[in-house]
């Protein structure tokens, strides 16, 4: 079983320079405590909500504090990107990590960064498959060449090449049935973002229908969640720590990432429809941990949380975010080594998907 920490960079409460200092910070202790994975968001003009619009720039960072932890991107959000700058510097950071980079992709959801961008966001899913082929095909051969219907890459030669063969590990976020079929499809991981247990195991049925359909044995493949992890002494003082937090996060979350705000946007029906997160805006703390978005408590409370989570989504891979439940980064770092001392070991003996 891995464990990875997951980072957005919220810069409510401190300083653009703070936050900063408390990411590589925690690296350094993820590192240090045998996490398996760092991964960094990448979010634009919010800062309240997060301060990370270039996870690329942290993991450069990152490699040059860190030697064994692998680093990844959670995601690059590939419609905003131009595909031949993306296989550049996704080479480049392959190789300032030593081979550590994990590629995790998406497409975005419409709202204020398509419309800065200017990226129409009903092209989100055209653009950000061609965008794949194209850094997939130049990281297998070192050429850059394409002609689609969005993009045109004259012939040239990718210099530098990454350093994991054929390339670094693809992950994708994907809950849209849609994204969760093409993550299938592809054999890679589908991260999923506060999907309560109940519709992430309505996923995982489908990522297997998709995969068998294609003809695909997955190897790597599976349901990766992302959940907001707090562990203290009790479940009395995790709750009093991290209660009025997540609340206030939650709420903002749900705003911030809600497509169903805006008019129905062609690609992102599942969003603005089935998954509209206004249904879950109002849950409180304990309404999260009862829908597994949340996991908090004492060890063994946090254990048996865990549990829920492999047994509803045979997940052998969970990405942990420490950020959400306090805002000091003591707290933070407490919580993360008594995860990683108390609770990890428990989990020694799930197997683990073949890697590439």
């Amino acid at each position: 079983m891995d464990f990875s920490v997951f980072m957005i960079a919220m810069g409510k409460g401190r300083t653009d320079a703070e936050t900063y200092a408390d990411v590589l910070s925690d690296v350094r202790l993820a590192e240090e405590l045998g996490f398996d994975t760092f991964w960094f968001a990448e979010h634009h003009f919010n800062r309240e909500f997060s301060l990370s619009p270039s996870p690329n720039l942290f993991i450069a960072a990152a490699s040059q504090i860190t030697e064994r932890i692998k680093l990844g991107t959670a995601v690059n959000v590939l419609p905003y990107h131009n595909p031949i700058r993306v296989a550049e510097e996704g080479a480049m950071l392959d190789i300032l990590t030593g081979g550590r980079l994990q590629w995790g992709i998406g497409r975005g959801y419409p709202g204020p960064e398509f419309n800065t961008y200017k990226v129409d966001p009903t092209q989100a899913r055209e653009r950000f498959e061609e965008i794949h082929d194209i850094v997939i095909a130049a990281w297998k051969t070192g050429t850059l060449e394409y002609d689609g219907a969005h993009y045109e890459v004259p012939t040239a030669t990718l210099a530098p090449r990454p350093v994991q063969d054929p390339h670094p590990p693809v992950w994708m976020t994907a809950m849209s049935p849609q994204s969760v079929a093409w993550a299938a499809q592809h054999d890679y991981p589908a991260m999923q973002v506060a999907e309560p247990l109940s519709i992430g195991r309505e996923h995982l049925e489908r990522y297997r229908a998709a995969a068998a359909e294609a003809g695909v044995e997955t190897r790597r493949g599976g349901l990766a969640p992302l959940r907001y992890i707090y562990v203290a002494d009790t479940d009395e003082a995790a709750g009093e720590a991290c209660r009025p937090h997540i609340k206030e996060f939650w709420e903002h979350f749900t705003k911030v990432a809600n497509p169903a705000a805006l008019d129905i946007t062609p690609g992102y029906e599942y969003w603005q429809g089935e998954r509209n997160l206004m249904q879950y805006s109002d849950l409180d703390y304990e309404g999260l941990n009862e829908i597994g978005a949340i996991i908090t408590g004492s060890p063994q409370t946090v254990i048996e949380g865990i549990r829920r989570q492999v047994d509803a989504l045979e997940s052998t891979h969970i990405l942990c975010d420490f950020w959400r439940g306090v805002t000091s980064a003591d707290d933070r770092q407490r919580s993360m080594r008594m995860f990683a001392e108390e609770v990890m070991p428990a989990f020694q003996d799930v197997a683990t998907p073949v890697a590439d």
